[in-house]
């Protein structure tokens, strides 16, 4: 097996030891790589070669292979449309927005301490650890470059599917009360409470595991612009029109990671790390 890093964007890729010399898009920022020569426990750095870019016709399947059981699976493809992927950036931005709006709102800490009055199984007392554990994962992982374990992603995945299946049902029944019967716009939040369900259906059918937890790392530019952007939706969102603890947390979220993704595209030099 060849590992080695996309040198615009980080992305880690595996190819085939035949695959020497042989080029490919990279999944992420789509730019043209060229599977390097590398040696061995030592992960190699791509770069094109710009005066072949012409002959270049070769598509992701050549990047794109089976693993062993014991191999990393190859970050940014998509196990399917309906299954997300999380990585430490949204990770992180979602925990950090959760504690936020945990010590600024007093609405939320209402509707979550009736929630966890309401039950007395053990076993959601178990899940709430689990969630714990998993929410100060994902904020630990954004300081480390130390590869994850399959007991943490397992942690950061409840955290991360959990947050965002009671946000999106919470906001959709939120929304729903205080629209006006037969309004067409209730089809959005009967969207939101759809997809929660479904995805705490996929979490306990296993269709969403830990191989949904991407393992790249991280940029400093990308937390501190992440960061930056929640903190002022933030703000806008609950001091200056006063919404909903959940709606202010999806807009948070959705804001943040799409706003480093837009600049991704634009300036795909803005991930670039340096070979470890």
């Amino acid at each position: 097996m060849i590992r080695f890093k996309c040198i615009y964007c980080g992305q880690r890729i595996l190819a085939k030891d035949d695959g020497i010399s042989k080029k490919g898009k990279c999944p992420k920022c789509k730019h043209l790589l060229v599977v390097p020569k590398t040696t061995k426990g030592r992960p190699a750095i791509s770069a094109d070669v710009p005066e072949k870019l012409q002959q270049a016709k070769e598509t992701l399947a050549l990047l794109s292979i089976a693993k062993p059981d014991d191999e990393t699976e190859l970050y940014g493809e998509n196990p399917g449309w309906l299954i997300p992927t999380y990585d430490e950036l949204s990770l992180f931005l979602t925990a950090v927005t959760l504690i936020i709006l945990y010590a600024t709102n007093v609405s939320m800490r209402e509707q979550i301490y009736k929630g966890i009055t309401v039950f007395h199984d053990v076993r959601v007392y178990a899940v709430a650890v689990i969630f714990l554990c998993g929410m100060a994962l994902s904020i630990y992982h954004i300081f480390t470059t130390r590869e994850k374990s399959d007991f943490e992603k397992k942690a950061m995945l409840v955290f991360a599917v959990l947050t965002n299946a009671i946000t999106g049902i919470v906001a959709g029944v939120y929304v729903i009360k205080n629209t006006p019967a037969n309004n067409w716009l209730s089809i959005f939040p009967m969207w939101n409470i759809i997809n929660g369900a479904l995805l705490l259906l996929m979490l306990r059918g296993g269709i969403i595991n830990e191989k949904c937890i991407s393992d790249r790392d991280s940029t400093a530019g990308e937390v501190f612009r992440g960061l930056f952007a929640v903190l002022v939706v933030f703000i806008f969102c609950n001091y200056l029109f006063k919404l909903h603890w959940s709606i202010t947390f999806s807009i948070c979220i959705i804001y943040a990671t799409s706003f480093d993704k837009a600049l991704q595209s634009f300036f795909p030099g803005l991930t670039y790390r340096e070979n470890e």
